[in-house]
């Protein structure tokens, strides 16, 4: 996970800030949602599954989950700079919060998981499928702009 979240952020850190608000033709969302989905993705669920509490502002969650779009924002979104270094923070207080957990059976069934260890696995995949819409996204307003 540390090492996939690595990679995610060394490109994320590649986009510059001015085409991260861009939604590309052929999209609901842009990068900085991306990027914010991931974050909360893995906040979302880990943290609640072994009874802690989510480390992100409840901002975050109204952000970026699955169906939200920028153009409903009411509020001003963090920054990408911001994105990035919790994206970095991260896998540390989730690695702190599961360790030794990670075979321990869920208390409800995830997307038809059944352990911690299934859920992150599912988010290690779920932010590669977002990096790789983040990273057509970068090649089509890189060449668009």
């Amino acid at each position: 996970m540390k090492m996939w979240r690595q990679w995610s952020v060394e490109f994320l850190r590649t986009i510059p800030e001015e085409i991260a608000n861009q939604i590309p033709v052929g999209h609901n969302n842009n990068i900085r949602w991306n990027a914010g989905h991931i974050l909360v993705g893995w906040d979302h669920t880990i943290f609640p599954t072994v009874n802690v509490e989510r480390q992100l502002p409840l901002s975050y969650h109204l952000m970026f989950p699955s169906g939200s779009k920028p153009e409903n924002w009411d509020i001003h979104p963090p920054s990408m700079a911001q994105i990035i270094r919790q994206l970095e923070e991260q896998p540390i207080h989730i690695e702190r919060t599961c360790r030794g957990k990670l075979n321990e059976p869920l208390l409800e069934t995830f997307l038809g998981m059944k352990t911690l260890g299934d859920m992150v696995v599912f988010h290690m995949n779920h932010e590669n499928l977002h990096m790789g819409i983040i990273k057509s996204m970068k090649q089509m307003l890189i060449l668009s702009y």
